[in-house]
């Protein structure tokens, strides 16, 4: 049977379609084939130009899936790694994190179980697209529904470490996505190698980038819990500080490194300065925060409104189990609109869907209801939106009412 079959299309609709990239519809549709978004508008254009295609009355509000665009799966099974007391560091964190992989003693049946747990309860709460950061390979989650982007991750501090990641890489498969860690755990000659590699091959680059003010400290000066951490583990040469930083800090760092470009992904973003945003801004490089995550550590806030101002749209993630307890969108952006009360819902609702899409250089298939998208359609419903009379309502509700009573895939 032919896909543009009059069999092979439907029609949803709904009180309320929500398309991200254009305006809000009241009593709007969307006509779906097997493959993809056919149209998108109100019902009563859609059902003059599609009089004999098949209806599906919708209640509640149509969606586009959102998209979590950090997230460490080979991390899920080990639980939530709480600080131990309000003097501990981010570097404390860390260690504590570290001991327990190294103390933990999961099969790799266990970590990958664990992983699918999570990937599952991320599709159940409307996640269509992942991007995972890993450095234990689980294998592919080919039964789950969600779209994974797995990128492994490498670290090396010192001149040594970094020779042994790059020999590491050249015996992954070609075509194995590689990701760098952190400018703190990740030497300058082994970030342009991987990035170099990623342009080579036309993948994304992304990189936990000014989580902590220490990272700074440690490029500058040399000094901060990044350098006591790696001086205690045997990590520290002469690799740190980095000479010749100026006023444009790390962000101008890796600027001259040839970092930042449009398939770079920075996240947390929480130590910028405005010319380091300005930067991140003229490179086209894209922002990804984590501010559940970012509280959980107590590293700050990200300057979301500065964000804004450069035209930047951040996208969403939720950081792994390790350092966040419910990896939950819907509470991510429950706690943007706490935090930053100037920022409009429609843009903070955009960061959970188009922004993690053009994040991750894939919202010609998510991130909005278009035709060419794929057919990732949600339906919510939930009391919290009942009554509404306007877009502005729908938006404030969306954002501040956290995941909906009711959530549904819809499928032609």
């Amino acid at each position: 049977m032919a896909l543009d079959s009059n069999f092979s299309r439907k029609i949803f609709r709904a009180p309320w379609v929500v398309p991200v990239s254009k305006p809000v519809i009241g009593d709007g549709a969307v006509v779906v084939d097997q493959n993809s978004i056919v149209a998108v508008g109100s019902f009563s254009d859609i059902s003059r130009e599609f009089p004999d295609l098949p209806l599906s009355n919708c209640s509640g509000v149509l969606l586009p899936a959102l998209v979590n665009a950090h997230i460490h799966l080979d991390l899920s099974a080990y639980g939530t790694v709480c600080q131990d007391s309000e003097d501990s560091t981010m570097c404390d964190w860390i260690a504590s994190l570290l001991h327990r992989r190294q103390h933990s003693h999961f099969s790799e049946q266990d970590l990958k179980a664990a992983a699918e747990k999570i990937v599952q309860d991320q599709y159940n709460s409307g996640v269509g697209l992942l991007l995972d950061i890993n450095n234990s390979s689980l294998g592919v989650f080919d039964s789950l529904p969600v779209e994974i982007l797995s990128l492994f991750e490498m670290l090396g501090p010192s001149r040594s470490a970094a020779q042994a990641a790059i020999s590491a890489i050249q015996n992954l498969p070609h075509d194995q996505p590689v990701t760098g860690h952190a400018p703190y755990s990740t030497s300058p000659e082994l970030l342009q190698y991987i990035k170099k590699r990623c342009q080579k091959q036309g993948q994304l680059f992304s990189l936990h980038l000014a989580e902590n003010s220490d990272e700074a400290l440690l490029l500058i000066k040399g000094q901060g819990c990044f350098s006591q951490f790696l001086k205690e583990r045997g990590g520290w040469d002469d690799t740190f500080p980095i000479h010749g930083i100026d006023s444009r800090g790390v962000v101008g760092y890796l600027h001259e490194l040839g970092i930042m470009d449009d398939r770079t992904l920075c996240v947390h973003c929480v130590q910028l300065s405005e010319e380091e945003i300005s930067i991140v801004a003229d490179s086209r490089a894209h922002i990804c925060l984590c501010p559940e995550s970012n509280r959980f550590l107590s590293v700050g806030t990200a300057p979301v409104e500065q964000f804004l101002k450069y035209r930047i749209l951040p996208a969403l993630g939720t950081d792994s189990i390790a350092s966040n307890p419910k990896l939950d969108l819907w509470r991510e952006m429950v706690l943007l609109r706490k935090l930053h009360p100037d920022v409009s819902p429609e843009v903070i609702f955009s960061m959970a869907t188009l922004g993690g899409a053009q994040a991750m250089n894939r919202d010609t298939d998510f991130g909005s209801l278009a035709p060419g998208r794929k057919p990732c359609i949600l339906q919510v419903q939930d009391s919290c939106y009942e009554e509404l009379s306007n877009p502005e309502q729908l938006f404030d509700k969306l954002t501040s009412c956290g995941r909906p009573d009711s959530l549904t895939w819809l499928s032609i």
